[in-house]
Formats: C-alpha cells, sequence, structure tokens
C-alpha cells in the first residue's frame, strides 16, 4: 500500500470509528489502522510523518498509554534525534502524563532552532512548563512572553499568562490576555465535532500547543477571565 492510500484509508476508519455511539465504540478500526501503519512501516521505517502519525493514533482514547508514545518517539530519535515535532510531543507527554519536564528534555528543547515563528512559539511554550513545574515564576513569564513575541496568533500562551496574572492579581492584565486568547480561537470543539483524521499532527499541534482550536469549557473560563 503506497502512502496516500494509507492515509485514505486512515481517513475512512476514522470516520467509522466516529460514526459509532460514544459510549458503544469498539477499537476494532483504531486497530485496522495501527495495523496497516506497521505494516508500511515495515516497508518505510524512516517515514517521519508515518511515524507521527501513530504516535497521534496513541494518543487516542482509550488507548493513551505514555510508555509507548515514548518508545513510538524513541523509535523516530534513533535516525533523527533532533526531530523538532517529535520532541515538542515529547514534552507534551512527560508535562502531561508524568506531571514535568525533566532536565534533560528541557537542554534539548533549548538547543532547538527554527526559522518558522510558529515552532519557535511553541517551544518556547514547552521550556516554560518547565518552569512552571519548578515553581520559577519568572522564567515561566519570560518564556510565556518569549513564545507570544514569535508568535501572536495563538491562544495557549495567552490564555497561561491570562491564568498567571489572575493568580497574582493583576486583574488588568490577566484581562487584556484573556481578550487576545479569545480573539485567537478559529474552532470550538463538540461532542458533534467532525474528526475526519485520528492521526492527524496538525489537529495535535493546533489543540495542545497553539490553543487555536479549543473547548467549550476552556472558553468559559476565558471569558471569566476576561470579564474580570
Amino acid at each position: 500500500m503506497n502512502k496516500q492510500l494509507l492515509i485514505q484509508k486512515i481517513k475512512s476508519l476514522t470516520k467509522a470509528y466516529y460514526k459509532m455511539p460514544i459510549g458503544k465504540r469498539n477499537i476494532v478500526p483504531l486497530e485496522e489502522i495501527k495495523n496497516l501503519i506497521n505494516e508500511y512501516l515495515e516497508k518505510h521505517p524512516q517515514d517521519t510523518d508515518i511515524r507521527l502519525r501513530l504516535v497521534m493514533l496513541e494518543y487516542t482514547p482509550p488507548w493513551e498509554d505514555p510508555e509507548q508514545l515514548g518508545k513510538y518517539l524513541n523509535d523516530i530519535f534513533k535516525y533523527d534525534p533532533n526531530n523538532i515535532y517529535a520532541i515538542l510531543i515529547l514534552a507534551d507527554v512527560e508535562n502531561f502524563f508524568w506531571g514535568e519536564i525533566t532536565d534533560l528534555l528541557f537542554k534539548r528543547l533549548s538547543n532547538l532552532s527554527s526559522k518558522d515563528p510558529e515552532i519557535m512559539s511553541m517551544i518556547e511554550l514547552a521550556k516554560a512548563w518547565y518552569f512552571e513545574e519548578k515553581g520559577n515564576d519568572k522564567l515561566y513569564e519570560k518564556h510565556l512572553l518569549n513564545s507570544i513575541k514569535y508568535c501572536d496568533k495563538h491562544v495557549k500562551n495567552y490564555r497561561a499568562l491570562a491564568n498567571f496574572y489572575a493568580e497574582k492579581g493583576e486583574k488588568s492584565k490577566a484581562k487584556k490576555f484573556a481578550k487576545k486568547a479569545i480573539n485567537n480561537i478559529k474552532e470550538i470543539f463538540t461532542q458533534g465535532s467532525s474528526i475526519t483524521d485520528v492521526t492527524d499532527v496538525e489537529n495535535f499541534f493546533n489543540e495542545f500547543f497553539k490553543g487555536t482550536c479549543t473547548d467549550k469549557d476552556n472558553l468559559d473560563s476565558l471569558q471569566e477571565l476576561a470579564k474580570e
């Protein structure tokens, strides 16, 4: 199966999975996607796009296994140790599942560079997570502001700063950054939202790094901050 046909099949199986009623979904379509990807990777072991798609598949409930996510990412690092997308995803894995970014990963993030301001913005956001867990408010704030300097079209950096300033009692700043975050939102997820490709890496970054795609709960919390 060639790559184009594989992606078409992934989209077809994604549609089949999400057509099932919530609470009655079985993972057969997801398992079929995984099998198809693994078969493809046996012949094309260094196709990073497809390896990243396998990582995205593992993020899909009910799997979401951080150890398996780490193994899939390490398969990329074996031949491309400085892959920016894989390192950023690993940052999310460590931050979300393990609760902190390791010193080793922070060093890797600090060594990354890109001509794409959106990527640099996401790198600065991940570095901010590191200092958030360290309790270093000054550097946490600094890297969030750096993230905005690189790209002022994202939501997560503004939202994080809005919450940060609200906690510090700086209501005017919190309101200002919350409004900026709201203006940058492009899509609100609902239960009826259509997911066309469960392995789409761009969707992942739009939700978990850029924040331009978010849910109503996040929007509501931002609107509350913008009122204060």
